[in-house]
């Protein structure tokens, strides 16, 4: 297959190539290929969203049938389907199997761009066992992770350079979103916020078209009713405080979210740190949980759509350990379930075994804590705050403060629930949880982690020399020194290499033992006296400062500032002496590094 796929690359799609760049320039070959990557994407939008969806039906046949049996199924499917997602992953991802956006976030932030094949199908199949049937997670990762191998892949086969295999890349993901939440501007919005904040509004055009693309195959392929439409009321300038107090609550349930999530992530791999033993005893968890709350089940927008409606009867019915209680204290139950737990059980679905996002979480806790919060201000007296608009930018503010992409959440949730006349609201709402969130936790819910970890940074010049690696830096071309060597021998080798006033002493392994400077055993070399008593090792520095090959240009930099040095050695894995890196040789780079992030 791969012989085939080679000689189709060569024979044809490169001569195609040439042709379009030839008739219409190198500037527009990205559109057919971001249309080819929005068709792909939209595919296999649909056959994860079918995929879901029949497992889903499964479960409510179960569900329905009443049986002792059936029902036992019924809440064994999310542990079973876990289990089963698991076993995809190790068995087609291998143990470097990523579930989280945070490795694409880092690698586009270094430039890295290969994706392997398997990722465009992998996902697929991990996250529809998952989600569909009944683990807690939602599907926007595993489609976004998908769309952008659909986009690395797709790139390389046509043989376009790294900077549009990064654009495509973004067009894969937004291509995703569009088919998944049948939202064309969130998608785009996503990829430039989330993804690829570095390029400029240019790239728009390209994903802009696959989004669009996407959006009108995915609904070609599998449409249907949006499971959140919602007729919402005009929005009031009386409630207008009430928006920013939203945002401000929603502001502090993301920031819970988030928090909860990392707690309950590092938890799990401290005391379980043996991948089967975290499947057995999570999975044991995540199905406890979900029996006693089952609307804490798969993506929950049928929940969310049963609050818009006002039929909240159905909450309690999903629920059969509250079904003795009076509607209003159920009611309550469930709300705070919902808000407090749907966290914690999406990270013990990911986490145990299963493949999943936090995008419908975000979004399920959103509509409940907008719901919560205007029930309250409603039985406070204080006002009467339409619910239904409450639930919308709860979910707005929720999203935008969880995932700090405010743009995104805007334009996604009112694509969602077609509720474009909540605008105003929406804006008002994100930019306030956004802010707020901000203020309590610096980071994403995606960058958390790599930001505590330095592997991120806002710094512009310390993200651009994170880039490149020491090992293309280095200055292979250096005169060995034997540490047994005296000064006469010294003298004679000096004289051979006019050009060097830095010279790696090394032992017979290759390992640096120290370093002699030119200009500071100038004055000995002149010194006749002492040609035959002095050593090598007598006169070298024992290095105090070593970089490694596989260190980043940004460390470099900070150790050549802290140690004052122009040069700094390099070692191998193996410890061996590679070179030496310089100031200048950093700064060259570096320019070249600016004219390609400004080309962006």
């Amino acid at each position: 297959m791969s012989r085939f796929l080679i000689k189709l690359r060569r024979k044809s799609v490169l001569r195609l190539r040439r042709l379009w760049e030839t008739r219409f320039g190198s500037r527009y070959r990205a559109v057919p290929i971001a249309m080819l990557i929005g068709v792909t994407a939209a595919v296999a939008a649909a056959i994860l969203h079918e995929l879901v969806a029949g497992l889903e039906h499964c479960g409510q046949l179960l569900r329905n049938n009443g049986s002792y049996w059936a029902t036992a199924l019924f809440f064994l499917m999310p542990v079973t389907g876990i289990t089963l997602s698991y076993f995809s992953q190790r068995l087609i991802g291998g143990n470097r199997y990523a579930k989280s956006l945070s490795p694409l976030i880092l690698s586009l932030n270094r430039r890295r761009t290969g994706i392997p094949l398997k990722e465009t199908f992998n996902h697929v199949i991990s996250s529809a066992l998952s989600v569909g049937c009944g683990g807690s997670a939602g599907l926007e990762a595993p489609s976004v992770l998908t769309g952008a191998a659909i986009g690395a892949n797709t790139a390389g086969f046509f043989g376009i350079d790294r900077r549009q295999k990064m654009l495509m890349i973004g067009c894969g993901a937004a291509a995703a979103i569009s088919a998944i939440f049948q939202s064309p501007i969130g998608g785009v919005l996503f990829a430039i916020e989330v993804l690829l904040p570095q390029f400029s509004v240019a790239a728009l055009i390209p994903m802009l078209i696959s989004s669009a693309v996407a959006m009108v195959v995915s609904r070609a392929l599998f449409y249907h009713e949006p499971p959140l439409f919602v007729i919402n009321p005009q929005w009031r300038l009386d409630a207008i405080p009430y928006y920013f107090l939203c945002g401000i609550f929603c502001a502090l349930i993301g920031v819970f979210v988030i928090k909860s999530v990392y707690y309950i992530s590092g938890l799990l791999k401290k005391t379980l740190p043996a991948p089967g033993r975290r499947l057995l005893a999570g999975g044991i968890i995540m199905g406890t949980i979900l029996a006693f709350f089952p609307v804490l089940r798969g993506q929950g927008y049928y929940f969310i759509s049963r609050l818009f409606h006002g039929e909240l009867e159905v909450l309690q019915e999903y629920c059969p350990v509250l079904a003795g209680l009076p509607l209003p204290a159920a009611l309550a139950v469930v709300v705070a379930a919902a808000i407090l737990l749907k966290a914690a059980v999406s990270e013990l679905t990911v986490n145990s075994g299963g493949d999943g996002g936090i995008f419908a979480p975000a979004m399920f806790i959103g509509a409940f804590s907008g719901f919560a919060f205007a029930r309250m201000i409603n039985l406070s007296g204080m006002a009467e705050l339409h619910e239904a608009n409450f639930i919308v930018i709860g979910m707005c503010g929720v999203f935008s403060a969880v995932l700090r992409a405010p743009l995104t959440g805007i334009f996604l949730i009112a694509e969602v629930t077609y509720s474009y006349i909540l605008l105003v609201p929406l804006m008002i709402v994100s930019s306030v949880a956004h802010a707020v969130a901000r203020f309590f936790e610096p980071h994403s819910i995606y960058r958390k982690a790599l930001a505590e970890a330095d592997l991120l940074t806002d710094d512009r010049d310390q993200a651009l020399l994170r880039t490149l690696s020491v090992r293309v830096c280095i200055t292979p071309e250096y005169t060995r020194l034997a540490p047994e060597l005296n000064v006469s021998q010294l003298s004679r080798i000096i004289e051979d290499s006019p050009k060097s006033d830095l010279f790696p002493v090394l032992n017979d392994s290759g390992e640096l033992e120290g370093i002699l400077h030119l200009e500071q055993i100038t004055p000995i070399l002149l010194d006749p006296r002492l040609a035959g008593s002095m050593l090598v090792f007598d006169l070298m520095e024992a290095p105090k400062w070593i970089l490694n090959e596989d260190d980043d240009l940004s460390r470099a930099m900070n150790m050549l500032e802290k140690s004052r040095l122009e040069h700094l050695p390099v070692k191998n894995k193996d410890g061996k002496f590679m070179g030496f890196v310089s100031a200048v040789d950093i700064f060259k780079l570096y320019r070249g590094l600016i004219r390609e992030a400004d080309s962006y």
